[in-house]
């Protein structure tokens, strides 16, 4: 009988984690040798051997019951599709093996039918997504179904999305329209770029197209709120877009070269989605709260 790597067995005893969920499992020792030490990634065993999994199998079924999450608001239930409003602070997809606070657990434990549907240990319901610090309205499937037919919408450039964001800056003129490529960031995997003039950037590039209009203009604290309408759905693009007009969002310490030296505090940028359109469907969330202190 031959012999395999600990993270192969794993591999192939758990088809649904990913390497980094597989290898996260390892580094957390839950799973255990025959001799009952904790298995590394590099050990060998045999492949008839029987690993203890007790504790992950035990942590998996945690994470299925899903966790109540404060201020996550139903919006509109339709037939195999939720509308939320996400609140700043909650990711909208598991990436790690422990990412617990995400919409996905929410769902879990709103709507526990989706374990039928998505039997990942860490499922991605979300057919589009916004960053962690972005409040707003958001789709999620509660059928492999939906979330194709939704991915596709979304791929196909269906989906008319509007946000509403505030700015630092004076601006001159009420409109602007940005047309300008996003690529990744050279040297930083956490930041894009907008591809204006000379600069370094890994591809792949992608295609963003953003309108922006200027609702209220708060000149002497030298900011603004913008609403901005995309149909394009790069990652960042809004903050991005908008940095590259001179107007970086307010608490944006990533694309704000002056994030640190500026007057008003602020835990996250100050972004929020506010609707999503396509032909006959639309939905909106309140924008009432969505107000900074200056």
């Amino acid at each position: 009988m031959g012999t395999m790597r600990v993270s192969k067995w794993l591999q192939l005893r758990y088809p649904l984690l990913n390497q980094r969920q597989r290898e996260e499992a390892l580094d957390e020792k839950l799973v255990l040798l025959p001799t009952g030490a904790p298995a590394k990634k590099g050990d060998k065993v045999s492949e008839g051997s029987e690993l203890d999994c007790t504790k992950l199998d035990s942590f998996i079924e945690t994470l299925k019951q899903g966790a109540l999450i404060e201020n996550v608001r139903v919006v509109k239930e339709e037939e195999d599709t939720i509308i939320i409003d996400k609140p700043e602070g909650l990711a909208s997809h598991p990436i790690g093996l422990f990412d617990t606070n995400t919409v996905t657990q929410w769902m879990r434990w709103k709507y526990p039918q989706i374990n039928q549907e998505f039997p990942e240990p860490q499922p991605t319901l979300t057919p589009h997504r916004l960053d962690q610090g972005t409040s707003g309205v958001m789709v999620v499937a509660l059928t492999k179904a939906s979330f194709l037919g939704w991915r596709d919408k979304f791929k196909k450039k269906m989906i008319t999305k509007e946000y509403l964001a505030w700015c630092w800056g004076n601006p001159t003129e009420k409109e602007y329209s940005v047309d300008v490529d996003i690529a990744h960031m050279v040297g930083d995997p956490r930041k894009m770029i907008a591809l204006k003039g000379e600069v370094k950037y890994r591809p792949p590039v992608l295609e963003a197209f953003s309108e922006v209009k200027v609702e209220k203009l708060v000149s002497k604290k030298g900011i603004f709120l913008a609403r901005v309408e995309c149909s394009t759905g790069v990652t960042h693009q809004v903050r991005v877009h908008l940095a590259s007009l001179g107007f970086p969002l307010v608490g944006d310490s990533l694309y704000d070269p002056l994030h640190s030296q500026r007057e008003i505090e602020r835990k996250t940028h100050a972004l929020r989605a506010v609707s999503l359109k396509a032909e006959g469907w639309g939905v909106s969330v309140s924008t009432d709260d969505f107000c900074i202190e200056y």
